[in-house]
């Protein structure tokens, strides 16, 4: 059966070891819904305007016109009939994050467009955000908070992500604790996201492929004992939720031929990769994104950028060894043909602490050759001369 529109019915699959049950269920919010004339609620969408009236002028607000285009276009295509009801704004925050608020203001943080390989990846958890809405999932959890005197805090870290304010990991965390949703709107978002993907052209077996990358980059910054990631506290039982998603996508759209789309969001990103690669690097969490970088490199990103990063990463870490290890990874850096000429000139301030000065005399007139107006230009100077 072809489920399109409002009436539509989504299934909704709990899985045992012995049946696959299916209810059948439909969305709470209809396109094009305004607040009702409930107090409650009206006090709620004024806060939520209000926050997004702040966002929207925020300096961490991403302005590089084809990476907004690139997800507006996505988020349109999987929301369907709820395109005109959301607002996107792409914040600069290096961790793996989307939300939805009540008003449909949904904010996609830089870090998540950093770890989605694909458009169909990518459509998967805008779909699954606009299931949360459509459910009435964001409206019920931003109720619960107000009632729990908690609002304004949430509201304040929502902001401070948004607008690149220093907030506490912990205060993060907590919020995102408190932003979760229940096991069974989970399952729900999971699932009506997944149909969203499919009427819209996009394959819904990328609804799982997504967590097995989330789950495979948890286990490394777990042996790294690095924090938990923001999205999983806030999108919780995900071990669960991967088996339930991958079963059930099977069952569901096993005859499906997904419409051919193209990976646009790598040729967007170009534009802006090196400004959130480090941002990524200045998260400190080194298991992370050396995860990043060989993801990056499995998928096409060019090898020169990939294993400059690399080096930042290990030049900025500084445990024993890995001046050698950042060295290594600028020279094969500098092999490519896109190589950031910063590989030059760090790789030179390496070699002159090895002594091996005229290799970083070379290193340091390179770096000059290509950025000739180098804010420091001075400083490099002084050390060729010296």
């Amino acid at each position: 059966m072809k489920l399109a529109g409002f009436s539509r019915f989504f299934a909704l699959c709990v899985l045992s070891s012995s049946a696959l049950a299916v209810e059948r269920i439909v969305p709470v919010i209809p396109p094009g819904y305004v607040p009702s004339l409930d107090r409650d609620e009206q006090g709620i969408w004024m806060e939520l305007g209000e926050l997004e009236n702040r966002i929207a002028k925020s300096p961490m607000r991403l302005r590089d016109s084809q990476i907004n285009r690139y997800v507006e276009r996505i988020t349109c295509q999987v929301a369907g009939e709820y395109c005109p009801d959301i607002r996107v704004y792409v914040v600069r925050n290096p961790y793996f994050n989307a939300s939805m608020a009540a008003n449909g203001m949904m904010l996609v943080w830089t870090g998540l467009l950093m770890r989605t390989t694909s458009e169909d990846e990518l459509a998967s958890i805008l779909g699954h955000e606009v299931a949360h809405y459509a459910m009435g999932h964001t409206l019920a959890r931003f109720r619960r908070i107000k009632a729990t005197s908690g609002f304004a805090s949430v509201l304040s870290v929502v902001l401070g992500a948004a607008t690149g304010s220093l907030v506490p990991l912990g205060q993060m965390m907590a919020v995102a604790d408190a932003m979760a949703f229940s096991r069974k709107q989970e399952t729900e978002a999971d699932l009506m996201g997944a149909q969203f993907m499919a009427d819209s052209g996009f394959d819904p077996r990328a609804s799982y492929r997504v967590w097995e990358n989330l789950m495979a980059e948890e286990a490394v910054a777990v042996e790294k004992r690095e924090a938990p990631a923001f999205f999983l506290r806030s999108h919780p039982d995900a071990d669960k939720r991967l088996d339930n998603l991958r079963d059930w996508v099977a069952v569901s759209f096993e005859e499906i031929q997904p419409v051919g789309v193209s990976d646009a969001g790598l040729i967007a990103l170009g534009s802006e990769y090196q400004r959130f690669m480090e941002d990524q690097v200045d998260t400190n969490r080194y298991g992370r994104t050396n995860f990043l970088l060989d993801l990056h490199a499995q998928i096409g990103i060019d090898p020169s950028v990939v294993n400059f990063f690399r080096g930042e990463m290990y030049r900025q870490r500084g445990k024993e060894g890995d001046e050698d290890r950042a060295l290594e990874a600028y020279q094969m850096a500098i092999e490519g043909d896109s190589v950031p000429p910063e590989a030059f000139r760090n790789a030179g301030y390496l070699l002159v602490k090895k002594n091996q000065n005229a290799s970083a005399r070379v290193m340091f007139r390179q770096y000059l050759s290509l950025v000739p107006d180098a804010s420091d230009r001075a400083m490099v100077e002084f050390y060729i001369e010296e």
